[in-house]
This record gives C-alpha cells, sequence and structure tokens, in this order.
C-alpha cells in the first residue's frame, strides 16, 4: 500500500513536471486558429504607433505658449481628422506660432503627429490654423504643443 502512494505521488510529480515544460503555442482547436487568424489580420490593417518623431524641437526663442490658444476643434471628418483653433498674441510685439497636433489612442500612443504655424500675428491679434491630419483610426484625442517667438526671428 505504501508504495502504491509513493508511485502516484511520484506519478503526478512527473506529469505536473513535464505540463510546465510543454509548448503552450501549440494551438489545440480550431476557434482559437480562427481567433488568432482574425487578430493577425486586424493588426496588418493598423498601421503601428509612431515612435520616431520626425519633428525637432523648437530652436531660438521660442515659448510655450498653449493658454494663447482658443476655440480648438478636433472632429473625425471621412478618413481623418480636422483640427482648428485660434492662437492670440498676448504680447506687444508680432510673434509665429508652431503647433503640433498629436493624435492619441486610448493608450496614449501617438497615432499622427503633424505640425502647423500661425505666422506673423499681431500683439493683441488672433491667428486661425487649420489642418487636416489624414488618419482613418477612430476614437482619437487631440494633444497641442503650441510655442510662440518673435515674427520672423
Amino acid at each position: 500500500m505504501r508504495n502504491n502512494i509513493r508511485r502516484i505521488c511520484l506519478l503526478t510529480t512527473v506529469l505536473v513536471a513535464l505540463g510546465g515544460c510543454s509548448d503552450s503555442s501549440v494551438k489545440n482547436d480550431a476557434a482559437t486558429d480562427e481567433t488568432d487568424h482574425a487578430a493577425e489580420e486586424q493588426a496588418s490593417t493598423t498601421a503601428p504607433a509612431i515612435t520616431d518623431v520626425a519633428n525637432p524641437p523648437a530652436t531660438g526663442e521660442y515659448v510655450g505658449a498653449l493658454v494663447d490658444v482658443t476655440d480648438q476643434t478636433c472632429d473625425q471628418v471621412g478618413d481623418g481628422w480636422q483640427v482648428t483653433g485660434v492662437a492670440t498674441n498676448p504680447t506687444s510685439a508680432a510673434v509665429d506660432y508652431r503647433i503640433y497636433i498629436s493624435l492619441l489612442d486610448g493608450a496614449a500612443a501617438t497615432r499622427a503627429l503633424v505640425e502647423t504655424e500661425a505666422l506673423a500675428v499681431a500683439p493683441g491679434a488672433s491667428g486661425d490654423f487649420d489642418t487636416l491630419i489624414p488618419m482613418p483610426d477612430n476614437n482619437l484625442r487631440c494633444v497641442l504643443r503650441v510655442e510662440r517667438r518673435a515674427a520672423g526671428a
């Protein structure tokens, strides 16, 4: 009797150890294969997130000016996103604005990044920007980075 208990314990231990060493990537049913195929197909149609930015940071005398932008809209139109806004110059001299627009998904991955400008905005005046970003993804949000410097600098 004692030998049988030892054999059962030994056999159980060996089976557990072998189970832990098995290849978990082997598929055992057709449903799993179909699910994996659908996920692969969807992944191949979605562009990867942007991780290498081609827009260099500001050079020169740019200062952060996000507070200068009002009336911002970010709307999906067709296969793109229409982004508009108004940059109002609070300074006593004409300024140029450089506006970076990022489209982020729910995981905060950058799906698109574009740059636009509002140039030679007079003191106390406003400069509009209106940009169409070609990006078919849904459920994105716009994030702006706004920089201001002396006009023509």
